[in-house]
Parts: structure tokens; sequence; C-alpha cells
């Protein structure tokens, strides 16, 4: 018999047997505890209705000085909340029982199962076990079946009263690690956690990466009068957080280690995600803000700088000639003037390659890179270079390089090549078409205004190719809105993995500034959310694609399950709602997705902009001259100055200096609305003066809508 059988036959093996609406089924006990119950997020689920959702825990309890342990079964949740039916173990209701081989143990009255301790099984025998409909002949073979691990009568009397209240403690049940040591630097306890996640700590003592240098750090916050401290240790690429413990009466260190690897790693992964969703966002809002290309391009060299850690960034044009023209350069290379004549000899060395679309990567350490760049790589320190071409519809129109650069040649990292993985590649390629887009669509705005300039006198030679750029104009500002779409969408998948990331935090334990940080991350990840979908809904409304349903509405019953969402804000603002609707309204038909969408987003804006205390009022009411309408009036306490008035219902358009508040916003909120009014062939008005506007809707009752779906 070889070691490893030897020691899988030797090994004790904890077994639960399950009877219940799904069968038998047998349960290896290994970890340190297990919730019960019929709720499915119970690591032992029982199926039966009968059950409590939350029925009982089991707890591992590890002898003092032994690595033997039994079970212990108590009944309730986590909390201390019993269970609806109780626990019954060998014929009697008990709230607390530590388990022996054989033991019955009935839940809710209604499933069965038993505990035995096994040992002498190999693996090929357990599976037997596990498999068999009659276990009393396999547990008849097994060589000790009974053994149990629950201290007898007279080993109870020997052991010291601090070793039974330690074994049956909260550190033995645990899954964390904690350990203890003394001022000698003799460990005094583990937890069973601690044992099996560090085995050799024992034997390593203050060697060990988790109880050294613990001893000089006691000893330099003890001068300080501070018996508690924090630090992060690096082990076998995991991360742990201890908190170190200093027990003054007994001499002792204790520490409490958490693993939080997966909480640094999705940290990490939304640091670079909404980095990486700031710099597409700043880029998107530069270029529909401005038409001057160098404006666009100045601002990418930059975003592109922070985000990838870049020593430098270029983008160089080629004008029509195929010459180099213009340089952006990013802060770091202003006034480098030798690295933007490097750069040109690179981008000349690789211009083919370039012009039909490929990345290229220079290092320093190629052995087949040109001896020219070579020497240019060792004069600028040059460790690695990514370029990038500016490409639009096959027309090569500049290029984008970053550089990673070590200027000490001493230094630690001095050999080190900064690698831009596919991720990096495919980020700075995306924007590359950008801005490729952005250029061509300014040098055909150029070509434009140059055409308009002699018009009188070419008006009937250029015509044609007037409008040919025009319809381009068309075409690109088409492949902006596209764009915009497709961010919108591709930032939906990424923002629900943040959501998920930040409810996923918020299962740690966290200390207040971290509580802090993921608060802020929630409301940004809010804010963002808002603005996608705003973008998604009004791009629909304006493509034409947006359906509408016409069903009837009872407006006296519809209304108050339309307010119900704005109750907590009316609250939360100290806000006064009135409402003033008439009983008698026909039913009115209208598609009741966009009538919801109407009076939420003027709900919306109408407690936004109202201070404090102040009075929100909506009035609903049927109309039956000149025409059957129906009549929606929401009036608040702001003023919008009458300048402004005309362009509120513009696309992104905020009024200056009206929120007071710092509350933020998309500006689509009424861009909305309006493209909803008038798909439902209605009107809106406003006015403001004297310290109140007054939003008015008319919906008319006869309208081109049929009770069938239908779309304007």
């Amino acid at each position: 018999m070889s070691n490893l059988e030897q020691d899988q036959k030797q090994r004790f093996r904890h077994l639960f047997i399950i009877d219940d609406a799904e069968g038998r089924r047998t349960i290896s006990l290994e970890a340190a505890t297990y919730s019960i119950g019929r709720d499915a997020t119970n690591s032992i689920v029982l199926h039966s209705k009968m059950v409590s959702r939350q029925h009982a825990i089991l707890l591992r309890v590890t002898a003092p000085e032994t690595s033997n342990f039994l079970f212990r079964i108590i009944d309730g949740d986590l909390q201390g909340k019993r269970s609806t039916n109780g626990l019954i173990v060998n014929g009697r209701r008990l709230f607390s029982h530590d388990l022996k081989h054989g033991d019955a143990i009935i839940f809710g009255g209604d499933v069965k199962t038993k505990y035995f301790v096994v040992s002498n099984f190999s693996d090929a025998d357990f599976d037997k076990f596990c498999e068999a409909t009659d276990l009393s002949m396999i547990l008849s073979q097994s060589v000790n079946p009974f053994q149990t691990l629950v201290p007898d009568d007279d080993e109870r009397q020997h052991m010291s009263e601090a070793s039974l209240v330690r074994m049956a403690s909260f550190p033995e049940l645990t899954p964390s690690p904690i350990l203890e040591m003394d001022l000698q630097g003799t460990v005094t306890y583990l937890n069973p956690a601690a044992v099996m996640q560090f085995p050799d700590i024992s034997k390593e003592g203050t060697a060990h990466p988790m109880l050294q240098g613990l001893l000089q750090m006691l000893q330099s916050e003890h001068s300080t009068k501070n018996n508690f401290f924090v630090r992060e240790v690096e082990m076998e690429q995991r991360i742990y957080e201890q908190s170190i413990h200093y027990i003054f009466e007994s001499d002792l260190i204790r520490s409490y280690v958490t693993d939080i690897t997966e909480r640094k790693r999705a940290e990490e992964q939304l640091r670079h995600q909404a980095q990486r969703e700031s710099i597409i966002n700043r880029i998107v809002q530069a270029m529909r803000g401005t038409m001057v290309t160098a404006e666009v391009l100045q601002i990418t060299v930059g975003l592109l700088t922070e985000a990838l850690g870049a020593s430098y960034c270029l983008i160089v044009q080629i004008n029509p000639d195929g010459e180099l023209a213009d340089h952006y350069v990013s802060d770091s290379a202003i006034g480098c003037q030798d690295l933007i004549q490097s750069n040109e000899r690179f981008l000349r060395h690789s211009q083919e390659a370039l012009a039909q679309g490929q990345q290229m990567v220079f290092c320093h350490s190629d052995q087949n890179l040109d001896l020219e760049l070579v020497s240019i790589c060792s004069q600028g320190h040059i460790q690695t270079l990514l370029v990038t071409p500016l490409l639009y519809l096959q027309h090569y129109l500049g290029s984008i390089s970053l550089y990673s650069c070590h200027p000490h040649a001493d230094s630690e990292d001095a050999g080190k090549g900064r690698i831009w993985n596919a991720d990096e590649r495919g980020l700075v390629k995306t924007i590359a078409d950008q801005c490729a887009i952005a250029i061509h669509q300014a040098q055909l705005y150029q070509q434009v205004q140059d055409l308009n300039t002699n018009l009188a006198q070419q008006v009937e030679e250029r015509t044609a190719q007037l409008q040919q750029k025009m319809r381009e104009l068309e075409r690109l500002n088409s492949l902006k809105d596209d764009f915009l779409s497709t961010v919108s969408h591709e930032l939906r998948t990424p923002m629900s993995n943040i959501k998920m990331a930040i409810h996923m935090l918020n299962q740690f334990p966290l200390d207040p500034r971290q509580k802090r940080y993921i608060k802020i991350l929630e409301a940004e990840c809010s804010r963002e959310t808002e603005l996608i979908n705003d973008l998604l809904d009004l791009q629909r409304l304006e493509a034409g694609g947006n359906q509408i349903r016409s069903e009837p509405i009872k407006i006296p019953i519809w209304l108050p399950r339309a307010l119900e969402p704005f109750q907590s804000r009316i609250k939360d603002r100290e806000l006064n709602l009135k409402v003033n609707c008439e009983q008698t309204i026909p039913t009115f038909h209208c598609d009741r997705i966009s009538l919801d969408r109407i009076l939420a987003e003027l709900l919306n804006n109408a407690c936004k902009y109202t201070p404090k205390k102040g009075e929100v009022s909506l009035t609903v009411q049927y109309l039956e001259f000149p025409q059957p309408m129906l009549h929606l009036q929401v009036t608040n306490q702001a003023e919008i100055p009458e300048q402004e008035l005309p362009r509120i219902f513009d696309k992104f358009y905020r009024v200056p200096n009206a929120d007071p508040w710092k509350q933020g916003g998309t500006g689509l909120g009424l861009a909305l609305v309006q493209k909803l009014i008038d798909q439902l062939a209605g009107e809106i008005t406003v006015s403001s003066r004297q310290g109140t506007t007054i939003f008015i809707v008319k919906l008319p009752y006869q309208s081109s809508l049929s009770p069938s779906s239908g779309s304007h």
C-alpha cells in the first residue's frame, strides 16, 4: 500500500447523510461553518417546506492542543433567531448538541439526517459509500467506524476551564485566521483556519511573513502608546489585511487576518474601468463641443498620457501632400525638440506599415531594430514605443505615439520596457479612429468654408461639390451619433459590472474611509447610468424607433401610482407637493409609458430647482374647448430668466447658475419631454415670472393614435 493510500485511510471523514424530498445524499463535512435550511443561499439546502429558511448552523469545534474536532449543531441562524419547527436529535428536542457517531437529527419534523464519523476509507471506498443504498454493510466493514471525537466525561474533567472556553469560542469557528504570540516571538495559539492557511507558521516563527517585523512594529507603536495597528502583507500572490492587537495584561500579540486579494483586484479593476470610461467620455465631449481639431487632439494627448502611464504622447498630422505637419504633445514633452525629431524618424521608418493600418511597437532590446533607431532609443532612454495610425477610409491622416522612457540609466527599471497589453492597444486604436474622424471632418469643414468664401463667383460650378461635401458632413455627423449610441450601449455592461463589484465590496467589512469611497463610487455609477439611459432614449426618439401603444387610462387611478416614486424625494428635500385632480376626467387613451415619463421628468425638474420647504403643485384637468384635451400643469417656486426660455428644450442645455445645490444633471430631461409630447400630437408651453415657473402640457383626446400599437 502506498503512503498516499495509507494517509487516505487514516483520515477521519465526518459525514452528514440527508433524506428529503430530493432523495438521499451524503455530504462530507470539511468547512468550519455550515448554514442549514431550505433557502438556496444555505451551504446545506434541505428540500422541504416544513424546514425554516435558516433552520440551523453546524460549527466545527477543535479539541485543545490536538488536531481532533467535533461538530456542534445549533438551532437557528447566525443571529440567534430560532427556527420555526425546532431541532430533534435522537428523539429529543434540543437547542444545541455536540454530534456523536450515529446521531439522528430531524429538521422541521420532516427531513431526516444521520451523522457518522468513519476512518480507514480510501477515496474509492468513500465513493462507493456515497453511492450505496444500504449503509449498514459498509459501516460494519469499515475499520473502527464508531470513532468519535467528542471528549468523554473523564477527558472533560482533565481539561482546564480555559481550554473548554477556548474549545467552544468564536476563534475556533471563524473561517479567518487568528494568531497569537508572546513577546519572545513564540507562537502561543493558532485557530484551525490559521493552521490550515499557514501550516509552517509555528516552525518559521518570526521569520514567517505574518509574524515578521511584528515585535519591532509593536516597540515602535508602543512608544506612542498605540496598542492597535493594521498592515497589509503580500504572500504567495495573495494580499492579507492583518489587524494587530497588543494585549497588555498578558503580554501577547494577537492578529486577525483577512484575505483581501479579491477586494484589491476589484478595486484595481474599478480604477482602470473608471479611468477608461473617463477618457472616452471626455474625448466624446470634446468632439461634440468643438469643431477645432487642435483642441480635440491636445485634449487626447493629455488624457492618453495620464491613463496609460506613458512618459510622453505625441500626435502628428499628415498634410494632403503626405508630409508631416502639425504636432500635438503632452505637457511632459513640451520643449523636447529632440524627441519630436526622433519621433519623425520612427514615423518615416514605418510609414508604409502605418498607412496600411498596422500598430507598431518598438523596443530598445529588439535585436532586429534598425541601428539608427537603436541609437535614437539609447540617446533618448526610450524603452518602448507604441505607434498607432490615424486612418479614415484608407486615408493615412497621422499617428499617435506613446513613449515609455527611463532617463536614469542606473535605475532598477532601466532595463524593463513598458508592456502595452491588448486592452491598452485596443483603447488607443479606438481613440485613434475617432481622432481620424475629427481630423477628416475638420478638413471637410475647412473645404466647405473655402468654397463659401468665393461662392458668389463660383455658384454654378461649385454647387455640386458643395452638396457632396455637405452630404459627407451629414454622414460624418451620423457616424458621430452612431459612435455616441455605440459607446452608450457598450458602457451599460461595464456599469452593470461596476454596480455588481460595488455590491460585492459592500459585503466585506469596511472601515469608514472605505465606506465613503464606495459610496462615492456608487453615486457616480448611478449618475453615469442615468446619462447613458437618457442618451439612448433620446437617440431612439430622434430615430423614430419609439413604439407608441395606446391604451385606456383612468386618470384618477393612474395619478397616485405615478406619484409614488416622488414621495421619498419630496420628503428628503422637505418640499410641499400639492395635487389637484378632477375625479370626473373621462377615460383617456394614450401611451402609458410616455405619459409616465412626461410627468416624471417635469416633477423631477421641479423638485431639483425648488428650494427646501418650497412648494410644488400639480393640476390635472379635462378641457372641452376648443377641443377635448388633457391639461397637465406643474408649478414650482423657481424662476428661469426670460432670455433662457427658448433654449431649455435643447439637448444638453442647462440654465447657467440655476443649480445652487450642485445636484448635477444631463440636460436631456426637457428634450425628452418635448420629443414624447410631439409624438403624442400634443404641445408644451412654459412661463416664468415673479419667482414662479409653470409648465403646461396639453394632450388631445381625439389624437391620431389608434388603440393598437403604432409608431410616429
